[in-house]
């Protein structure tokens, strides 16, 4: 069916950016991005499952887990630099 709307630039580029990755027309990108949004339940999309794993040890303080944060994020940072 044909209709008018209107749709914001920005998400206007997009469809079109698609549209040329895929080789496909503006119509397939929207109204396969229109199928899989209202497919969703109330357009929200259902969170990974969260893993916990118990070492079995005593729970770490926030103030650990913050060190352990920050110490995970400069190991990743120092190798994405080579070091």
């Amino acid at each position: 069916m044909r209709t008018t709307m209107t749709v914001d630039d920005d998400l206007l580029e997009q469809a079109r950016c698609r549209a040329a990755e895929q080789g496909v027309s503006m119509s397939v990108v929207i109204n396969r991005a229109l199928r899989r949004g209202l497919a969703e339940p109330d357009g929200r999309r259902a969170a990974a499952p969260t893993v916990v794993y118990d070492p079995g040890g005593p729970a770490l303080s926030a103030a650990e887990l913050q060190q352990r944060i920050v110490a995970a994020d400069n190991e990743d940072l120092l190798g994405q630099a080579g070091f």
